[in-house]
């Protein structure tokens, strides 16, 4: 039986699409163990068990961006850490990281111990820890255009998939069918509002200042706050929710989104058709922004910078915005990204064991 080591963990962005892969194998080769790599605060946790797979936990070392006591700390954590992973690394014919705090210790694991790796980078911007890859030796594969990399996609579940594939008609069915279920009112104009997995202070202040005008509009908001935010009142028109677990229904019931940009968002809202408003986190290497703009260039969206978006600029803009989403939508346009990640990695991962 091979044994292969996903390393992705953090935010849904990093761990969705290892467990797209992950099942896609365990679907086709049920013969090949796959083992998560994770840390205690991510929604690893939470995702990976519930996909009953199982998870190790290693301590969470990211590398310091400022000068500080941290910087000095830092090769001690992260020693610490790789000891960790080398030592979950035993037995393992094969690692397959996508980005994040884990993939770093996991691909330098891997180079010391000759065990190969896969790498995916989602986003359209190369990130620290797949630099580190292309540095330990990996196949890269990718969702976008950048260097020498393979472009395969960004794998996606299932239910958005079943989604996409929906004619114009079918989807009209669905999205009155989705509202019902949300026990919103299937003919009104309706806007979802995300922030990522953990969601956004910024898009909550922001969209708690403008809901009863948007409901003046004739408009309804379904808005994701994150788990560990207040949850605000429901009321007619205005949907608060902890957190979507099932985000093919929130897509089906939308004409617009507003989020950030992180790469599963920009993929999943390119190959539904749904216009969105992205505003990017200005964290990181900037990733997010380009990103955003890879849909943007394509018509398929608006991009505002974080500190623009304020209540002031939404309730002036949105009107605007719904009318474009409706003619995105009525000219039932779609990016033309590739669908098929999951199995053109699962053929990647299939390829190098078959090379053991």
């Amino acid at each position: 039986m091979a044994k292969v080591i996903f390393a992705g963990a953090g935010t849904a962005g990093h761990v969705e699409p290892a467990l797209a892969v992950a099942q896609f194998l365990r679907n086709r080769h049920p013969e090949i163990e796959a083992v998560f790599i994770g840390t205690t605060g991510g929604v690893e946790n939470t995702l990976v068990p519930a996909a009953n797979f199982p998870l190790q936990l290693i301590d969470k070392t990211p590398f310091p961006r400022r000068i500080n006591g941290d910087l000095i700390k830092w090769p001690f954590r992260f020693r610490k850490t790789l000891h960790q992973t080398q030592k979950f690394l035993e037995g393992a014919d094969l690692v397959v990281g996508f980005g994040g705090y884990v993939a770093a210790p996991a691909y330098l694991a891997a180079r010391k111990a000759k065990i190969p790796i896969v790498a995916h980078e989602a986003n359209a911007k190369m990130g620290m820890a797949n630099k580190l890859a292309i540095r330990c030796g990996a196949t890269m594969l990718g969702a976008f255009s950048q260097g020498n990399l393979r472009v395969v996609g960004i794998p996606l579940r299932a239910s958005i998939l079943e989604l996409a594939g929906l004619s114009p008609a079918e989807r009209d069915r669905a999205k009155k069918q989705a509202r019902l279920s949300l026990n919103l009112d299937p003919d009104a104009g309706t806007i979802l509002v995300f922030g990522g997995s953990l969601g956004s202070t910024k898009f909550n202040k922001t969209i708690s200042e403008v809901q009863r005008d948007i409901s003046t509009l004739g408009f309804q908001v379904i808005h994701a706050v994150g788990a560990k935010n207040q949850l605000p009142k429901a009321q007619a028109g205005y949907l608060p929710l902890p957190y979507i677990d099932d985000m093919a229904r929130a897509y089906a019931a939308c004409d617009l989104a507003i989020s950030r940009s992180g790469a599963v968002t920009v993929f999943e809202t390119g190959v539904l058709g749904i216009f969105t408003l992205f505003v990017p986190l200005p964290i990181g290497n900037g990733e997010q922004a380009f990103n955003a703009q890879v849909s943007v260039a394509r018509g398929g969206g608006e991009l505002v910078k974080n500190e623009e978006f304020t209540p002031e600029w939404l309730i002036h803009n949105i009107s605007r915005l719904m009318v474009e989403a409706k003619r995105w939508r009525q000219g039932d346009s779609r990016l033309d990204f590739q669908v098929d990640a999951s199995e053109q990695i699962a053929e990647q991962i299939l390829k190098v064991l078959d090379h053991e």
